[in-house]
Order: C-alpha cells, then sequence, then structure tokens
C-alpha cells in the first residue's frame, strides 16, 4: 500500500511541474507577475529562478533573479531583505564581468545603506559605482551614483566632499538637459552650504533650483523649495522675507494639497510672525500647524491600517474559498469509498507539504550562507583596501621622519624625535598586518595555513638584512586547524621573531614546519647570541596556547643562538587545558 502511495505522489508532483521550469522561463514570470502587483506569486517565481540558476552553474541568470527580488522587495518597503539581495547579486555579476550590473548593483546598495545611516559602507559601495561608471562611459550611472554619495558625505560631516560630488552630477545633468535631477542636485547643494553656514551660496541654488523646477513644472518641488528658502532667511534674521517665501510655500501646497509642506510652512509662519512681535497670528498659525501635523500622522495611519486590512482581505478570501470546497465535499455523502479517497488525498498532500517544506527550508539555509559569505568576502576586501591605503600613508610619514632624521644635525632632541616616531609608524605597521593577516579566512587547512605563515615570516624580515630560511613538506593536509590553534601559534611566532630581531648578532634565522599526521611542529632557530627570556615572556609565550592543547621548548641548539620549537595537535580541540613548558 505505502508503494502505491508514494508511487501515486510522485505522479502528482510530476504533473504538477510538467512544465517549463528553467531559470530564464521562470525569471520572465517572476517579473511579469511583480509588473502586475502580484509580489507573493513574483517573489516566489524569482526565488526558484535563483536557485536553479545557482545549481545549473547560470550566474548571469541568478544575478538578475537577486536584483529582480531585490526591486520587488523595495517596492513593498522591505529594505532589509532588498539589500540582502542586491549582496547576493553582486558577486554573480563580478563573476561574469559584467561591470554595468556591478555598478547598478553597488549603486543600490549605497541607497539602502544610506537609508540604514550606514554611511561609511554606502561610501564604499558609491565609490565602487562611480569608478565603474566613469570606466564605461556611462555619465548618467555616474550622476546618480555621484547624487547618492553627497549625502552620505553630509552625515559624517564630510561637507566639502559632497558639494564635489554634487557639482560633478551638477555638470552632467546640465549637459543632458535633464531640468528635474539637475533641480534637486542644487537643492542637495543648498541643503550642504546651509550646514556650512554660507547662506548666500545656499539661497543662489535654492533659487537656481526653483528655476528647473518652475520650467518642468514641478509644483511639489517648488513648494518645497520655496520652504526650504523661507528656512535659510529665517537662519539669517530675515523675517519678512522668510515670512513671504512661507506664506508662498503655503498655498501652493494647499492647492495641491501636499500636507507635509503645509505643516512646514505654518510652522514656519507662526515662528516669522513670532520675531516680528504679532503674537496673534504667530498663535493662529502653530494652532494651524498642530493642526495640519495632527491630520498628517492620522492619515499616515489609516494608510497603513488600510494596508493591513487589504492583507486581512485576501486571507479572508482564500479561508472562504476552503470553507465552501470543505462544505460542498461534506455534502457528497458518507460512502465508504469517498472517505477512502479523502484520506489517500490527505496523505498525499502531507506527504508534498512535507517535501516542499522541507526543501524550502534547506533553500533558506543555502541562501542565508550565500549572504553570509558573500558579505564576508565584501567587508574582507574592505578591510584589504583600507589596510593598503593606510600602508602608503605609513610610508608617508615614514619618509618624513626619515628625512627629519637626515635634516636633524646638530639638534638632537628632534633627531630623536623623529626616529622615534619611525618606530612608532613600524609597529603600527606590523600590527595592520597582523590584523588583515588573521581576517584573511583562506587559513583553514593546514596546506593554507603553512603557505600564509612562511609568507608572514618572510614579510616580517622584508626589510632587514637577516637572511630567512625555510623549510617545508611538499603537501601537508587539507585537514582544517581551528581559529583558536592559529590565533595561538600566530602569536608565539610573532613574539619569537621580536626576539630574533632585537639580537643584534643574528644574521641568519631557520623557519620549519613539520606535521606528523596528527601534530603540527613548529622550529624557529637563529645564530646569535641566545638572549635569555625572562619568567614574564616565557609566561606570555604559555598563555598563548593554553587553550590549545599545545606544547612548547625554549632551548640552544650546537652553533645556534635561541631555538623555539612548538607542538600543537591538529585533530582535536582541547579547550581550558593546562599547557606544558619544558625548559631544558
Amino acid at each position: 500500500m505505502k508503494k502505491i502511495l508514494l508511487f501515486f505522489a510522485l505522479l502528482v508532483g510530476l504533473n504538477c511541474f510538467a512544465q517549463d521550469n528553467s531559470p530564464k522561463h521562470l525569471l520572465e514570470q517572476g517579473i511579469e507577475e511583480i509588473s502586475k502587483n502580484n509580489f507573493s506569486s513574483g517573489i516566489s517565481l524569482l526565488k526558484e529562478s535563483a536557485t536553479l540558476a545557482r545549481e545549473n552553474k547560470d550566474e548571469r541568470t541568478m544575478g538578475k533573479a537577486y536584483t529582480a527580488l531585490a526591486t520587488a522587495y523595495l517596492k513593498n518597503d522591505n529594505t532589509a531583505e532588498a539589500l540582502k539581495n542586491y549582496i547576493l547579486a553582486l558577486p554573480a555579476f563580478k563573476n561574469t564581468r559584467d561591470n554595468l550590473g556591478v555598478a547598478n548593483t553597488s549603486k543600490e546598495i549605497g541607497l539602502l545603506y544610506v537609508k540604514q545611516n550606514r554611511d561609511d559602507l554606502a561610501v564604499q559601495y558609491f565609490t565602487e559605482a562611480i569608478k565603474l561608471g566613469k570606466q564605461l562611459n556611462n555619465e548618467m550611472l555616474t550622476a546618480d551614483a555621484l547624487t547618492g554619495i553627497g549625502p552620505a558625505y553630509e552625515n559624517l560631516h564630510k561637507i566639502d566632499k559632497s558639494l564635489e560630488a554634487y557639482s560633478q552630477a551638477l555638470a552632467i545633468y546640465r549637459a543632458r538637459g535633464m531640468e528635474i535631477q539637475a533641480g534637486q542636485t542644487l537643492s542637495h547643494m543648498g541643503n550642504a552650504y546651509k550646514k556650512l553656514g554660507d547662506f548666500p551660496q545656499s539661497i543662489l541654488n535654492y533659487k537656481e533650483a526653483l528655476g528647473y523646477f518652475n520650467s518642468a513644472n514641478d509644483r511639489f518641488k517648488v513648494a518645497d523649495v520655496l520652504c526650504s528658502l523661507g528656512g535659510v532667511l529665517a537662519m539669517m534674521e530675515d523675517y519678512n522675507e522668510s515670512l513671504r517665501l512661507y506664506e508662498q510655500a503655503y498655498l501652493d501646497a494647499t492647492s495641491i494639497k501636499y500636507d507635509e509642506v503645509i505643516m512646514n510652512a505654518s510652522l514656519g509662519m507662526a515662528n516669522a510672525y513670532e520675531n516680528l512681535r504679532q503674537y496673534p497670528e504667530s498663535v493662529r498659525y502653530h494652532k494651524i500647524h498642530e493642526q495640519k501635523k495632527e491630520a498628517f500622522i492620522n492619515a499616515k495611519h489609516s494608510k497603513e491600517i488600510a494596508e493591513l486590512k487589504a492583507k486581512a482581505s485576501k486571507t479572508k478570501v482564500v479561508t472562504t474559498q476552503i470553507d465552501d470546497n470543505s462544505s460542498s465535499i461534506s455534502t457528497a455523502g458518507y460512502d465508504f469509498y469517498l472517505y477512502t479517497f479523502i484520506g489517500v488525498v490527505v496523505l498525499i498532500v502531507l506527504v508534498i507539504v512535507g517535501f516542499v517544506l522541507r526543501r524550502n527550508a534547506l533553500k533558506k539555509n543555502k541562501e542565508d550562507n550565500m549572504f553570509s559569505e558573500a558579505e564576508g568576502q565584501e567587508r574582507l576586501r574592505m578591510v584589504q583596501n583600507l589596510h593598503n591605503d593606510l600602508d602608503s600613508k605609513l610610508e608617508e610619514i615614514n619618509s618624513l621622519s626619515e628625512s627629519i632624521v637626515e635634516r636633524a644635525n646638530g639638534l638632537p632632541s628632534i633627531k630623536s624625535q623623529g626616529e622615534a616616531m619611525q618606530e612608532t609608524t613600524r609597529k603600527i605597521e606590523e600590527n595592520i598586518r597582523d590584523i588583515v593577516w588573521l581576517l584573511t579566512p583562506k587559513t583553514t587547512t593546514l596546506t593554507n595555513y603553512s603557505g600564509s605563515i612562511k609568507e608572514y615570516v618572510l614579510d616580517y624580515f622584508k626589510d632587514s638584512p637577516v637572511e630567512v630560511l625555510i623549510s617545508e613538506p611538499d603537501s601537508i593536509s587539507n585537514t582544517v586547524i581551528t581559529k583558536e590553534s592559529q590565533v595561538g601559534l600566530l602569536s608565539v611566532i610573532k613574539d619569537s621573531l621580536v626576539f630574533v630581531k632585537e639580537d643584534p648578532q643574528v644574521s641568519k634565522v631557520f623557519f620549519g614546519i613539520t606535521y606528523t599526521g596528527t601534530r603540527l611542529m613548529v622550529s624557529i632557530k637563529d645564530n646569535g647570541q641566545g638572549i635569555e627570556k625572562s619568567e614574564a615572556d616565557k609566561k606570555r609565550l604559555d598563555s598563548h596556547l593554553n587553550s590549545t592543547g599545545g606544547i612548547m621548548r625554549i632551548d640552544c641548539d650546537p652553533g645556534w643562538g635561541s631555538v623555539v620549537k612548538i607542538i600543537i595537535p591538529v585533530e582535536k580541540k582541547p579547550r581550558g587545558k593546562k599547557t606544558v613548558m619544558l625548559n631544558f
């Protein structure tokens, strides 16, 4: 009986899915459903398209599906899901070298980060969009990204950079004859100059924006700019002119039922009348402001309630249809075969529903993992870019300090300060290199970890006359080494290399790695005089390995100076185990 039921369920499933389910076809269907405002079915189709495209390794279609999903979520004001899908789309566009897709997606991510007040990240993505837009010679994309980065710079209190971005965007919009966009950019510039306290320039920008909006007959934006102009003149204490502009904004907004400007303009008029000592009029417009504010809030709440009712009514319709179907079945009689048929159908439905739910859960987990990985890669890229930028700045500081030391003959205090600046810069550079090295996710297997450690040691002595000898096996293992062990081992190696550098007689250092199948062994030897380690230094080295279950040994070999040997287990993951410190 079970075999028959499973066969019947499989037959029903095959009949249900016997249609064109290619990723591109599903993508087209999803976009069509979204255009008809059928968001639920459209989003389901787009998710299915993205999943199939990922399974088929069709990254171009996958990127388009995630972008369409993000657009659909934006229409529903779900910015969190929109951001998630844009970030998932970005690697797909990069892998297919679709620079236009990367630029547009980066711009949209920047806009969403501005809405979330994450302006540092917004600047990173806008910068990439601007760079690619210029490479593609796509002026409109570049201008839109420049306009988007302006508010992010303003929020970061970098007004000069925001004005520079607005000016470049304005030049493009003017050359293209795009009056609305030019007016909006000028309005943004007016806001920026107002924050700088340059009120005359702010007024010039607002007035020029007003001319563009009047020419385009955009009465809503005209009312907005009039209200902004009134605010700047009030800050300049020109209350008569401020009152005139607020009145004009109030009348224009009333005629087009623009409640937000009516509310702001009435408050501006009330303040202007108060400063002009016309208190009855001030009281009157304060009351109007409160009434309009209350009406504005109520209207907003009514809209939200109407949307909730619309969703509830859809649910009710579906429930009613189900109830009607149940009633028609129940009135068909109590025939034994009918009950048997219903039981079989219910069982099949449960099997199919269970299969679909499990499939959706697995798909959701996979998408979440992809999102986390994509976001992690983007953050790592940003950290590495930041490291490169800081590294170049530190090199400039180091060069300046060298120049100071060279010119400080006869001035011992200045020379010592310059040398101290060089030493501090060197330590900062080493610490930044360590941080970026630890953030790199490739150091997870022994093979990769061994290669990364070797690069670290070579990089540490790159500006030193010390000769570095490396010994490592051709291939170690793909066994995973825990991050805890990575950090502990790196800390011991770093401190040991510091001891080597402090020995003035060292001209050669040996670094060896050995793997026995269960343990990773690292040896560090130098040919110096062998500086005796204090008990405090030994305890500090000991503390680095406390949670790894490793052991270490400090000794002197014939023909060498200091020798440090470290052994760490790689198959076990002990925590809290006491480290054994062997001194011979």
